[in-house]
C-alpha cells in the first residue's frame, strides 16, 4: 500500500552487485497498482530510489506490518 495515499503499489527490489560500505546497495522501483504481469511492469511509470541495506530492512519491516 502507498504509505500516504493508501492504494496498492508494486515494488521491485534489485540488489546491486558491488556497493561500497555504507552506500546504496539496492535499487527500489515502485509503481502504482497491483501489477503481476511482467509486460505491464515494463510499461508502468515507476519511482526509482537507491537504498542502503538498513533502509531496505526498514522498508520490508514497514510493508510487512501494513501488508
Amino acid at each position: 500500500m502507498h504509505p500516504l495515499r493508501g492504494y496498492p503499489v508494486t515494488s521491485h527490489l534489485t540488489p546491486l552487485p558491488s556497493a561500497e560500505r555504507g552506500g546504496a546497495s539496492f535499487v527500489v522501483e515502485r509503481a502504482d497498482g497491483h501489477i503481476t504481469d511482467p509486460q505491464v511492469w515494463v510499461l508502468a511509470e515507476k519511482d526509482v530510489q537507491l537504498m542502503t541495506a538498513h533502509q531496505m530492512c526498514e522498508l520490508v519491516r514497514r510493508v510487512s506490518r501494513h501488508g
